[in-house]
């Protein structure tokens, strides 16, 4: 959904895309300009290259290859940078529900939230972005696979845009077979073959009975064949995509049937996709040592590590400090085996390092350690459509304590700071910086680069006193100003925000344009004239 003023891109759109687009979207801007085998451009929207010594054009059009335990794209060593964003391919699926977002409530985010997220991450200096629902989604009716060996078609296209908007952003993606995410009533996604199949215990079972492996075998197949029409490619020859995850903390108490099962649906992933790299973060390997026989699968790309010091402060390292003892044997012992590691998933927040000296530590130990390939923090939220940010998810309200349960109020990050029940808006958004800062040294920078120009907002609705706004990626406040005559008066100085992206004292015979302000103060482009502008009423919507 790009205004003119906005994207300054016109391109072609399929026909079927109004079919599928998010209400309200402006799916006729939407970026793909031939149907068929032509591959969708490549980097437009990207202000920069994120990898130092690659064009967008070369990192995107290049895919990431392994040999024994590093990375590389075009012939370049390759350490990859950026955040988990889950709620790419389908909102509200996971991680928890709450009473804000209750199960049943899953929907496909806006093209405005999509792009606005991808912004918001090349911004940060992110190469790479795990998005568990690219693939994960099972036994909803807007997920992948609504039932038992049946695909959607809608669910396809939608993920479709999110891939071909990832590569003009010059991003890559990390999908997902299997996950722990909410989806499903049974609270996991995975859970969802064992009960169509009748299987008694699926902690145990998943990993034996042939049934359910065929059934996550044919989810993946049909994924990694299906071919996206906006670029052309089937997803399995798409370098868009880095690699995939076999499913987040899917469960499993024997060790040994475990490892059978990873050697085979890993076997089966190098047979259908030889390009790509397949990664392994399930509960063995995430907030714990792999096992000996786990490192030694032969069909295993990446072992993937989760760090939150918020659940294992004594297993994972003290939260006072950035150390990271168990990262870091980890990391050694991956690469030992002549793998790849990547911590894909770590928490930012004070629970986690209680100081941002800790947080600082933290990444310049992941900066500096030769064994670490790869870094993705958890977990990005975006703007909304219509106005304000993003619903926090699993929203528990902090009760009776955001210190050691599950709650998006102390892992939802809002880039440039919002205050929720466990963070304030001025901490979160000091730690983004961190974030950032230390994304560009690892992506290769000898200097951090200064901050990519905001977008215009979007004005969506005015009314009486209200005049509502979809926020620019990066932007800290915003002005207003009235059509006066020939001219424009402010009537809003750097007075509006992201909380609640309005401004009150509209009217709607008036004519109205908004601006962001970055975090360093500098204005970004006007909105488009909207409301009442001479002899017609514009808006957005």
């Amino acid at each position: 959904m790009f205004a003119a003023a906005r994207r300054l891109i016109a391109l072609l759109v399929f026909a079927v895309a109004a079919a599928v687009a998010a209400p309200g979207s402006a799916a006729a801007h939407l970026a793909s300009s031939h149907h068929g085998s032509a591959v969708a451009e490549v980097g437009v929207r990207a202000q920069r290259s994120n990898v130092p010594g690659l064009s967008t054009q070369a990192y995107v059009t290049h895919f990431v290859t392994r040999r024994g335990s590093h990375l590389y794209v075009d012939g370049h060593l390759f350490r990859f940078t950026g955040g988990n964003t889950e709620w790419l391919g389908l909102k509200n699926y996971g991680p928890d529900p709450s009473t804000s977002i209750p199960l049943g409530s899953e929907a496909f985010p806006s093209h405005f939230e999509i792009d606005d997220a991808f912004a918001t991450l090349h911004e940060m200096g992110a190469t790479v972005v795990r998005a568990q629902t690219l693939g994960d989604t099972i036994g909803c009716s807007k997920c992948l696979e609504p039932s038992l060996g049946h695909f959607s078609k809608v669910a396809f296209r939608h993920m479709d845009w999110v891939v071909a908007d990832a590569r003009r952003y010059g991003i890559k993606l990390i999908g997902e077979f299997a996950g722990d995410a909410n989806g499903y009533k049974s609270g996991q996604s995975s859970d969802y073959y064992c009960r169509a199949e009748h299987v008694a215990s699926c902690s145990t079972q998943y990993y034996t009975d042939p049934k359910v492996i065929a059934d996550y075998e044919r989810h993946m197949q049909v994924i990694l064949n299906h071919v996206n029409p906006y670029t052309g490619l089937a997803y399995k020859n798409d370098p868009t995509f880095l690699g995939w995850a076999d499913g987040n903390n899917i469960g499993g108490t024997v060790p040994s049937d475990y490892i059978n099962w990873l050697n085979k649906v890993s076997a089966a992933f190098n047979a259908i996709d030889t390009k790509q790299l397949f990664i392994d973060i399930s509960i063995i390997g995430s907030d714990t040592i792999s096992l000996p026989g786990q490192l030694r699968v032969p069909g295993v790309d990446i072992y993937g590590m989760e760090y939150y010091p918020h659940w294992f402060p004594v297993l994972d390292g003290d939260r006072i400090d950035g150390l990271a003892p168990l990262l870091r044997l980890q990391a050694a012992n991956v690469v030992a085996a002549h793998k790849v590691y990547a911590t894909i998933e770590w928490g930012w927040d004070n629970t986690d390092f209680l100081t941002t000296a800790a947080l600082t530590q933290f990444m310049s130990g992941l900066l500096n350690n030769p064994n670490v390939s790869g870094e993705n923090f958890w977990a990005l939220e975006s703007h909304a459509s219509g106005h304000g940010w993003q619903r926090i998810p699993a929203n528990q309200g902090c009760i009776p304590t955001c210190e050691t349960l599950e709650d998006g109020n102390w892992w939802a990050l809002y880039y440039t700071g919002l205050t929720t029940k466990s963070n304030t808006a001025a901490d979160m958004r000091q730690r983004g910086q961190i974030i950032r800062h230390f994304a560009y040294l690892i992506d290769g920078f000898h200097r951090v680069p200064s901050h990519e120009r905001i977008p215009a907002p979007i004005v969506t609705t005015i009314s009486n006193d209200e005049l509502s706004f979809e926020g620019a990626a990066g932007a800290v406040t915003y002005s207003v100003q009235r059509r006066v005559g020939s001219g424009w008066r402010t009537v809003c100085d750097r007075c509006a925000d992201d909380v609640s992206g309005q401004w009150q004292g509209a009217h709607q015979a008036e004519c109205y344009r908004v601006a962001g302000y970055d975090l360093v103060g500098r204005r970004g482009p006007w909105s488009v004239a909207a409301g009442r502008c001479g002899d017609a009423v514009h808006l957005t919507r």
